[in-house]
């Protein structure tokens, strides 16, 4: 069931938008005028407890104070929200305005919300499933074991299953810059000025050697490589 914030300044929710909210299976949370000031601080807990928020102004005679909050609101968190308002009173700029400051939709007073409540239910559905989806944790992070992970004092990687992998000086340190800047091509030059110290001119070639090592150590198949990946021309980066 989805918790629903309705802001209301009359403190009252309309016989109409009860009946058509329930076709969303929601449990509606009227927040006052005087509740409300809670949401222009910071941190505070009631965003946290709701699924979308829907704020009314019928007339528009508080403009900026809904202004504000709606920025105070998308400052906070990225939560569904919607403006019901009259659409005879409510001017394209004024409506404009409230999309552009972070509004998701704008819902016309007296008119059937059909439309309005099918892309309130999908939005919801959305913003559910990418929260269940942040709450799953990696099995192999609950064990204790990441996929790649590097552990200096023994200068090794532990890799699938928790395959320690012992290195010499410098393939660790090519691979903990790799790391570093996991997803990031890195150059050739750019490996090599931070793992050698030196003006050796073959630098390409030195790189690429010590990458070949390193596959042999770290890769199931050297010729399709999981981790290392050559970006053509380029250099190398690493795809964890």
């Amino acid at each position: 069931m989805y918790k629903i914030g309705y802001i209301s300044l009359n403190n009252e929710l309309g016989e109409q938008y009860k009946k058509e909210l329930k076709s969303l299976q929601c449990h509606i949370e009227m927040i006052d005028k005087e509740r409300t000031t809670q949401l222009f601080a910071n941190n505070n807990n009631l965003l946290q407890q709701l699924d979308t928020l829907i704020i009314e102004d019928y007339n528009l005679n508080n403009l900026n104070w809904v202004c504000e909050l709606i920025m105070s609101i998308r400052k906070q968190t990225t939560l569904p929200l919607w403006i019901i308002a009259s659409s005879e009173k409510a001017n394209r700029t004024k409506r404009i305005v409230y999309l552009q400051l972070g509004a998701d939709g704008i819902i016309d007073h007296g008119q059937d919300m059909d439309e309005s409540l099918l892309m309130m239910r999908n939005l919801l559905k959305r913003f559910k499933q990418r929260e269940n989806k942040q709450d799953i944790v990696e099995p192999s992070l609950i064990n204790g074991v990441a996929d790649f992970k590097l552990v200096p004092q023994n200068l090794s990687v532990c890799v699938e299953n928790g395959k320690e992998v012992n290195l010499t000086k410098l393939e660790f340190l090519t691979i903990e810059y790799l790391h570093k800047h996991a997803r990031k091509t890195k150059t050739y030059e750019e490996i090599y000025q931070n793992v050698w110290n030196d003006t050796y001119q073959n630098r390409k070639y030195r790189v690429s050697n010590l990458v070949f090592h390193l596959r042999q150590k770290l890769e199931l198949d050297i010729d399709k490589p999981k981790y290392i990946k050559t970006i053509r021309s380029k250099g190398y980066m690493l795809n964890i």
